[in-house]
């Protein structure tokens, strides 16, 4: 009963001495492959990209709301909002979301839909419609 009390001792303070070390190395392996992978970086990048977009979705929508307010509803009240004060409120809309959205966001913008400039006519005319929908 000895020996096997004794072999019992030894592999204990074996693996107690080891099990660390090897846990240790395992993290560290485990770390290194996900900093390799960029899975952090990458996830990091896509919700930046995110947020950037719904910013400038946000900015759009402002732009039109503000352009409506200030613009259409007096020109619609006097009876003057003909196809010319559409073109112009398109533009005086397009112009101020221009100015409000950063210029990272375009980059981004353009990166990822091809022209920036498609991009916020599409977004500017369903602004339109959304908030006519809204009245």
């Amino acid at each position: 009963m000895e020996i096997i009390e004794l072999l019992n001792y030894i592999l204990y303070i074996v693996l107690t001495m080891i099990l660390p070390v090897v846990a240790t190395y395992v993290v560290n392996l485990i770390k290194a492959k996900i900093n390799e992978s960029n899975i952090i970086a990458d996830a990091t990048q896509n919700e930046n990209t995110a947020k950037m977009i719904e910013h400038a979705l946000s900015d759009v929508m402002d732009a039109v709301l503000y352009i409506n307010q200030i613009y259409v509803d007096a020109l619609k009240s006097s009876g003057k909002f003909d196809k010319d004060a559409q073109k112009n409120a398109f533009n005086r809309a397009y112009t101020e979301a221009l100015n409000m959205i950063s210029e990272e966001s375009q980059k981004v913008i353009e990166q990822l839909y091809g022209s920036f400039d498609k991009w916020l006519k599409s977004k500017i005319e369903t602004s339109v419609n959304l908030a006519k929908r809204q009245k």
